[in-house]
């Protein structure tokens, strides 16, 4: 049976017998959202088994501390590499993506999309405010590959000459991509937010955890 418990007094309930604590009238919430109480901390304190907060693995479903936006900006830029690019007038009437162009002469546009890739297993699997603070440098450098291949398109257009005129513009994917690159340096620089004054925060498995001596 799914417990809920209170946030202040951590009395249990039944899921369904009470929606507020008949003591503290506080909401009630599931007992795998609640940091540790207390009690458990003082335990594990006893026990010479005290781990820091900011190496206290946190669920999978937590997306705070710039988690959930970095997760978000590598599916958007990953799915922008296959939007247009660039709209084309001369010689022909044609719209190529980011992964046309790849394929293509641009082949170093692939660095930006292996980027949003591997950006999404590394910030996924970090799950602990220093392993999120330790790969700020590696997440910005994947975030800003894209961000400098759209600067070089920008910077080296495509050329025309006397026997081969080219008439183009570029597409709104590729300014999507370019925003998104930005917006994912800005949020990989704060990954895992600042260690001073760490508010209280959901700790997965602490029950299950507790007598480990193990940092992650």
């Amino acid at each position: 049976m799914a417990l809920l418990a209170c946030p202040f007094c951590r009395e249990l309930f039944p899921k369904g017998e009470h929606e507020r604590c008949p003591e503290c009238g506080l909401d009630l919430r599931s007992m795998a959202s609640l940091p540790p109480s207390l009690e458990a901390l003082d335990e594990e304190a006893a026990a010479g088994n005290l781990t820091p907060p900011e190496h206290r693995e946190l669920p999978w479903s937590y997306f705070g501390r710039g988690r959930g936006v970095l997760l978000a900006v590598a599916v958007v830029g990953l799915l922008a590499f296959f939007m247009p690019w660039v709209e084309m007038r001369r010689p022909e009437l044609v719209t190529i993506s980011g992964f046309d162009l790849a394929r293509g002469r641009a082949g170093w546009l692939w660095g930006g999309a292996v980027g949003w890739f591997m950006l999404i297993p590394l910030v996924w699997t970090r799950r602990t405010l220093a392993r999120m603070r330790g790969v700020r440098i590696v997440c910005a450098l994947f975030c800003a590959l894209t961000l400098g291949e759209v600067a070089m398109m920008w910077a080296l257009p495509p050329q025309g000459s006397r026997y081969f005129s080219v008439d183009f513009s570029w597409a709104w994917g590729m300014y999507l991509s370019a925003v998104t690159s930005a917006v994912g340096v800005v949020a990989a620089a704060r990954f895992g937010g600042s260690l001073k004054n760490i508010p209280a925060l959901p700790w997965f498995g602490h029950v299950e955890r507790k007598g480990s001596a193990t940092l992650h």
